[in-house]
C-alpha cells in the first residue's frame, strides 16, 4: 500500500505454490482477433494462424517475484504515486515465504495471472492467391505464455464475523483488459478466501478509480457510502514519533 493515500485496486504462500484452479473460475478462452500471422505449409499452401488466448489464476512462485515487482510499480504509476513502491524481490521472497529466510508464517499471500495464447488454423489458401501478408518464420510460434497480472493478500480479523481476507494488490496490465481477465483473477481470490474459511472479503479503492464499477458487479458494497467508515494510516515515522516522543 502507498504511503500516504489509499491504494486503489485496478483492472480496466511457506509451502510451494501450484496451480490454483476452482471449478468455477476456470480459464477464460478469448478470441484476438488482431493477434495472427501466416506461415507456409509443407504442401506450399499459405495458412492463416490467429491466436486465442485463455487467462489462469494461479499461485505465484518464487520465479514470479521479479515480474510482480514490475507490475507493481506499474499499479503505482497508474495511482499517480510513483515513488511509494520500495520492495524488492527479496522482501516479497522473504515476507512470502518463498526462502528460508522469513517468518515461520508467511506474511502474505499471492496469485499471478498467466496468459497463454496458442496459435490456431483459421484458413488456408494456395500460394498463388495470397501475398499480401507477411509470412511467419520457421520458429515454434504455436504457444507463448506470460504474466498480465497479480493479486496480493492476507487473513485478517473480524471481531464480529470471525476470520476474513484482505485484498491489499489487484492488477491487470492495461492491454489485457476488458477480456474478462480480471473477473478470473478476482473471483480465484474471492474462492481462496471461501475455501479457507472466511466470513469477509475487504479492500479499498481509491475514489476516481472507474474499476469501482468492476467491484460494484461483483457484489461489493462501498462502506464508505452506506456505513461512513473511513481509513486511517500511521506510518512508520509516526510509529516512531508515537513511541519514542
Amino acid at each position: 500500500m502507498g504511503t500516504t493515500q489509499q491504494r486503489s485496486l485496478c483492472l480496466g504462500g511457506s509451502s510451494p505454490r501450484n496451480c490454483y484452479q476452482p471449478q468455477h473460475t476456470s480459464a477464460r478462452s478469448v478470441k484476438r482477433p488482431n493477434a495472427w500471422f501466416q506461415k507456409r505449409s509443407d504442401s506450399g499452401l499459405l495458412i492463416t494462424m490467429a491466436f486465442q488466448s485463455s487467462a489462469v489464476a494461479r499461485k505465484t512462485t518464487k520465479q514470479d517475484l521479479g515480474a510482480i515487482i514490475g507490475m507493481i510499480q506499474e499499479l503505482a504509476d497508474f495511482e499517480k504515486m510513483s515513488d511509494g513502491p520500495r520492495l524488492t524481490v527479496e522482501d516479497l521472497a522473504r515476507d512470502g515465504g518463498f526462502d528460508d529466510q522469513g517468518p515461520s508464517s508467511p506474511v502474505f499471500q499471492s496469485f499471478v495471472l498467466e496468459l497463454t495464447e496458442r496459435a490456431v488454423e483459421t484458413t488456408a489458401a494456395s500460394k498463388e492467391t495470397s501475398t499480401s501478408s507477411t509470412i511467419a518464420s520457421s520458429g515454434d510460434l504455436s504457444t507463448r505464455t506470460k504474466l498480465i497480472g497479480y493479486a496480493i493478500f492476507f487473513y485478517s480479523y473480524s471481531t464480529w464475523r470471525g476470520k476474513s481476507l484482505f485484498l491489499e494488490d489487484i492488477y491487470v496490465k492495461p492491454e489485457h483488459r476488458g477480456h474478462g481477465h480480471g473477473e478470473v483473477l478476482f473471483k480465484a481470490v474471492v474462492e481462496h478466501a471461501r475455501e479457507n474459511g472466511c466470513a469477509r472479503f475487504d479492500f479499498h479503492v481509491l475514489g476516481w478509480n472507474p474499476a469501482k464499477k468492476f467491484y460494484a458487479r461483483m457484489g461489493a458494497e462501498n462502506l464508505t457510502e452506506t456505513e461512513q467508515w473511513e481509513f486511517f494510516r500511521l506510518t512508520r515515522d509516526k510509529m516512531d514519533r508515537l513511541c519514542e516522543g
